[in-house]
């Protein structure tokens, strides 16, 4: 176990989050993972805000111009583990959730759009499904529901742009609709009037070209079960 102050940690995050070109390999993401989990034990609320700063201004450069698909699979990969810590603890997640679904769609989207590598692409999608299976799975089914919510009010919102919206919330309505748990089903099938909406105002009304991709996410969300 680690042996670290709130100064310490909030300077390891620091270092480590802007080099996160030098961390994509397999092994390496890993011992990300693990170091993640040793500084969330040490002190959950200290490293939970410290990550989140120092995400924040990463991910506000690298989405607002093209740049290496890898670049936007790492960022991804530890967006994602970040929100399976932060579901451990109820105030937290509702705290920091509205950053981090909006990076997780954003990241995800990027990773769909831009990356040539088929792998890569799997790899961001099978990554974010199973950070979203984690979240909606708790045992609270109150909880599960209100976290759902959530997300489709957050990629609803004015400041999600269409295509992001569009990809997270077909990917959040397929995941929900083959849980076991059936809270998450039945919020998604409360949001359909709210989807179909979206879809003819935002998609069908659009002056810019909808890549395929973004239709194939959008008509997950209004599919039946």
């Amino acid at each position: 176990m680690l042996d670290c102050s709130e100064l310490d940690i909030s300077l390891i995050l620091e270092f480590l989050i802007p080099k996160y070109a030098s961390f994509q390999t397999r092994p390496l993401l890993a011992t990300f993972h693990t170091l993640f989990n040793e500084l969330y034990t040490l002190n959950k609320s200290t490293f939970l805000s410290e990550i989140i700063r120092t995400l924040h201004p990463v991910i506000t450069r690298l989405t607002l111009k093209s740049n290496a698909p890898s670049n936007y699979h790492t960022l991804l990969d530890w967006v994602n583990h970040t929100l399976l810590l932060s579901v451990q603890d109820n105030q937290s997640f509702t705290q920091y959730l509205p950053d981090l679904i909006l990076w997780q769609s954003s990241l995800l989207t990027h990773c769909l759009a831009e990356s040539p590598r088929h792998g890569l692409k799997v790899s961001a999608l099978q990554k974010t499904r199973a950070c979203l299976r984690g979240i909606f799975q708790q045992k609270e089914s109150f909880w599960n529901g209100n976290a759902v919510e959530t997300y489709v009010k957050v990629l609803l919102g004015t400041k999600v742009p269409t295509f992001v919206a569009a990809v997270g919330l077909g990917v959040l309505a397929d995941v929900c609709k083959r849980l076991k748990n059936h809270t998450p089903r039945e919020v998604i099938e409360s949001s359909k009037s709210a989807f179909y909406e979206f879809f003819v105002k935002e998609l069908c009304g659009s002056k810019t070209r909808v890549l395929s991709y973004v239709m194939v996410y959008l008509c997950l969300c209004t599919r039946g079960n």
